[in-house]
């Protein structure tokens, strides 16, 4: 029996990690602190469902859907509110966006096309007593639409355009000081981006780089790169900044964890000049 339970882990082991879904759910939420005694609280949840099944084997599960071409849609929902209150003064602005999105791996080929549709409601309110009292709200719709080639497997090279988009799941995925950033770099214009992701091996482990820029009133980009130390675990680092006045730089730290082929938990941490982001993320998948 021994012999038998021992054969039976060094196949599961030969084989690596091997799981397969086709729905993801994803949840999160950031604490900011700022300068000047103001701080924002921000929650996101969103999920995929794959056209097909996701398998992952021998490989990150991270990057399980990107590695597979899996074709999907999806939906998302963040909500991001910032206060102060301080010397009898109060101020609340609170930032609601939700949409639903697509990717699509055109079959026997190596082009890729995604789109996004998403609606961004705003509410702002300060109070000074004696002095001040207003209210103020707004909403939006927004758009992105983005076609790309894979040159080689696991390098994805896309060009887009969106107007007015603040996309709930890159909303959520950034992080509210990042996201602040970008909003202000591109204004409300039509606005181009230009990335590129790459998933490779290198030695013994498996890496991810990503790169982004847009285009649009002013330009903002970044970079990111992940470690996968096993299938389950990496670790990465992050910068942002844009062509903006007074733009800081903005670094970031994160590590995710899969504790079981379906379930992953994530910490990250941002930081930029007046501001430090501190996040937490849990992934399900079935």
């Amino acid at each position: 029996m021994l012999k038998k339970i021992a054969l039976a882990a060094a196949l599961t082991a030969s084989f690596g990690v091997a799981h397969a879904y086709q729905a993801e759910i994803n949840a999160g939420y950031e604490k900011t602190d700022m300068d000047y005694d103001f701080d924002n609280d921000l929650f996101f949840v969103n999920g995929k469902y794959y056209l097909n099944d996701v398998s992952a084997k021998n490989a990150p599960l991270a990057e399980a859907a990107f590695l597979n071409k899996a074709s999907n849609i999806g939906a998302g929902y963040t909500q991001s509110t910032t206060e102060f209150n301080a010397y009898g003064a109060s101020l609340e602005e609170e930032i609601t966006s939700y949409g639903v999105s697509g990717e699509f791996f055109i079959p026997d080929s190596q082009f890729y096309v995604a789109g996004s549709l998403n609606k961004t409601e705003f509410s702002y309110s300060a109070h000074i007593p004696g002095e001040l009292s207003e209210e103020a709200d707004d909403d939006t719709t927004g758009y992105t639409l983005e076609a790309g080639y894979l040159p080689v497997d696991g390098l994805l090279v896309a060009i887009g355009v969106s107007k007015e988009s603040l996309d709930p799941v890159l909303y959520g995925n950034r992080g509210f000081v990042r996201s602040l950033d970008y909003v202000s770099a591109v204004g409300e214009d039509n606005t181009v981006s230009l990335r590129a992701k790459y998933v490779s091996q290198i030695g013994n482990y498996y890496t991810n780089f990503e790169g982004v820029s847009y285009f649009g009133d002013e330009t903002a980009y970044g970079l990111g790169a992940d470690l996968y130390i096993d299938p389950t675990l990496s670790v990465g680092v992050s910068f942002a900044d844009s062509t903006e006045e007074d733009s800081d730089t903005i670094f970031g730290l994160r590590a995710q964890k899969f504790l079981t082929p379906a379930l992953a938990v994530g910490v990250n941490y941002t930081t930029t000049d007046g501001a430090d982001s501190y996040g937490i993320n849990g992934t399900f998948r079935f």
